[in-house]
């Protein structure tokens, strides 16, 4: 990843770390509008600088598209800004984020959308059913949340945090949308993107009526290691290729986006 960051140059007022920091998460909310999983100017990113404990996450009332590095909002654990932003933050956003970031600390990037599909699967008694290989990374590693209501109150943390529980990188939020989780923003993205995938595949395999056919526990368990581990990326550069493939696509898409 080091190699998309070669020239640029960190702005006065920024450490190094967190200036990088902010395109990595800048981008995130670029490539979700581009993908078109927006939810008008709802939903939220967060991400932890690292070494630090602070979080970044979106200027509420902006949208995705104008999300930049420089008017992503700082925050502490506990939701409060840290820096002179002039921009509010999203209080569902607040409670969901620092929940996840402060329950499960090797979680560093923490992602929640409301893709149609995603939703209508989170109304589903069956939940995620994981029908081909891609969609096989979440075998055994997705939690559940009962809807409660929009998540504005701060006892919902504790329960958030024992739904996702010590092992999964993802949370169905039900009858609401989808939390996906990662160690740095291109696995909690690179989650989403399969997540979003995987419920479009179910529906439609499920509206033809067919039978479904699923691989064996082992299948699934073995190709999910071959994600995590590594093995699926086998020959590429970087562990996760597509991500600085979506720094050069949003250069070309808007070649002023870092600022």
């Amino acid at each position: 990843m080091k190699d998309i960051f070669d020239t640029i140059t960190t702005p006065a007022g920024y450490s190094d770390v967190e200036w990088q920091a902010r395109i990595e998460l800048a981008l995130c909310y670029r490539m979700v509008d581009y993908y078109g999983w927006t939810t008008q100017v709802y939903n939220h990113i967060s991400y932890r600088i690292p070494g630090t404990e602070h979080l970044l996450i979106n200027a509420f009332g902006l949208l995705y598209s104008e999300i930049t590095p420089s008017n992503l909002v700082k925050i502490d654990f506990e939701g409060n800004k840290i820096d002179d932003s002039p921009y509010p933050i999203n209080k569902a956003g607040n409670v969901i984020h620092t929940a996840l970031h402060k329950g499960r600390p090797d979680i560093h990037c923490v992602m929640h959308t409301h893709s149609t599909d995603v939703q209508a699967v989170s109304a589903l008694e069956c939940g995620f059913i994981p029908l081909f290989q891609e969609a096989y990374m979440f075998h055994d590693r997705i939690g559940y949340h009962p809807f409660e209501g929009i998540v504005l109150d701060a006892t919902e943390q504790e329960r958030l945090v024992r739904s996702i529980g010590a092992k999964n990188h993802t949370l169905m939020l039900n009858n609401h949308g989808v939390i996906t989780t990662g160690p740095d923003v291109a696995w909690a993205f690179m989650r989403m993107y399969q997540m979003i995938q995987g419920c479009q595949v179910q529906l439609k395999a499920m509206a033809s009526g067919g039978k479904l056919l699923q691989a064996s526990d082992e299948a699934m368990s073995k190709t999910r290691e071959q994600f995590e581990g590594g093995d699926a990326q086998a020959g590429a550069q970087v562990r996760l290729p597509e991500w600085p493939a979506y720094y050069r696509l949003m250069n070309r898409i808007d070649p002023n986006w870092i600022r």
